[in-house]
Parts: C-alpha cells; structure tokens; sequence
C-alpha cells in the first residue's frame, strides 16, 4: 500500500513539474496577431506600389503630324522642238483663192509622132487667182493616155498671181496609131485639184519628126 501510495506522489509531483515547464514556455513565446501581420503586409504592397508607380515615366500621347499636300511644279516654259533636215515642215499659208489659165502648149495639139517616139510637151500656165504657187504646187496625171509620163511634176518655181509658169513633161508615143490624149490637172500645196488641162497628139506611121540622114 505505501508504495502505490509513493509511486502516486512520485507521479503527481511530476505532473506539477512538467505543467510549470510547460506554464513558463506558454509565457515566453508572445502571442503572433495574424490580422495585424496581413494589414501590415497590404500596407507595404501600397507603398511600393505608389513609389513604383511615381518612378516610371509618365506615357504621353505622341502627335502624329497631318501629311499636307505637295505641290509639283510645272515647267514654266515648254522647250520648242527645233525641225530637223529630215522632217518636213509644211509651207506658209500663201492665202487668196488659186485659180489658172492655159496660155499654149508646145508642140501644139494634133502633132504627128512616130510609134515609140520620145516627145515633150511644155504647158504655159497663167496664175489669175489671188494666192502665190509655191514650189510644192504640181501638175499631175488625171486621165486618158498618160504614155509613159511620170504621175507628177512639180512647179519648177514660185508662181505669183497675174504670172505664167512653163511645166514640161517626157512622153513616149505607144506603138498604137491614132489620136491620143492625156489629161493633166494643176493641184496646190494641200493637195487640191483647182484646174484641169490637156494635150492631143496624132501618132502616125513615120511620124511627124524629120529625121536625120547619115552621111557617108
């Protein structure tokens, strides 16, 4: 009996021991206020926030300039092109109205020529109208019997009004007898025809012509 007794003692004492080791722990560790330690840690968060916040440069919005239109200049002058040799440069208006007369052909109308014989005829032609015929006026084949005549034949000089012009053209007499005649009309610089004239001749066996005797 007295050693339960002494073992109950022996325990309790030890219970009084080990409840004053624990009472004095409780009392030396201070009590942790978790409320407090989260208010203070949103506090700090602000407080860098601000400072980061003021450190960083504030973004300012960029103008961007409005494109304006530009003006090209134009050329002031425009370079004249000078002609050249080889472009042709149309000739001067001569004005008035054109307008003309035959005066004579030679040889005359109804010559005999031999078949195949070479002849020339040369008009006189009277300008009576108002314009001066330049050089580029011409005489040109229009119908009938042209016998080997060229198409065209242009004024040997200028013609002013109330003058005459000579044009002499090379004919062939084809080998056909009988009268043959060749048309002609005069045309200006603009290519218009404004008179029409002509030429008969007789081609006759023998020809007309004399012709030359050789001497021995």
């Amino acid at each position: 009996m007295q050693k339960t007794t002494g073992r109950n003692t022996i325990a309790l004492i030890l219970m009084l021991l080990l409840g004053l080791i624990l009472s004095g722990c409780s009392q030396g560790e201070p009590e942790i206020d978790v409320e407090a330690q989260r208010t203070g840690f949103a506090q700090t968060a602000n407080a860098q926030g601000t400072q980061t916040a003021a450190a960083q440069p504030t973004a300012t919005e960029t103008v961007v300039p409005t494109p304006t239109h530009t003006h090209t200049p134009q050329p002031s002058n425009t370079p004249q092109l000078t002609p050249t040799e080889s472009e042709e440069v149309a000739p001067p208006p001569t004005g008035g109205s054109d307008a003309a007369q035959w005066l004579a052909n030679d040889p005359p109308d109804n010559t005999p020529f031999g078949p195949g014989e070479a002849f020339t005829v040369t008009w006189t032609i009277e300008n009576v109208g108002s314009s001066t015929w330049t050089a580029n006026y011409y005489i040109e084949f229009a119908s009938g019997d042209q016998m080997e005549a060229p198409e065209k034949v242009f004024l040997p000089y200028p013609v002013s009004p109330n003058t005459n012009v000579q044009i002499s053209v090379d004919f062939i007499a084809p080998i056909a007898t009988g009268t043959k005649q060749s048309n002609w009309k005069l045309v200006n610089a603009n290519d218009i025809a404004f008179y029409d004239f002509y030429v008969i001749v007789e081609i006759v066996e023998g020809g007309g012509s004399p012709t030359a005797t050789e001497e021995p």
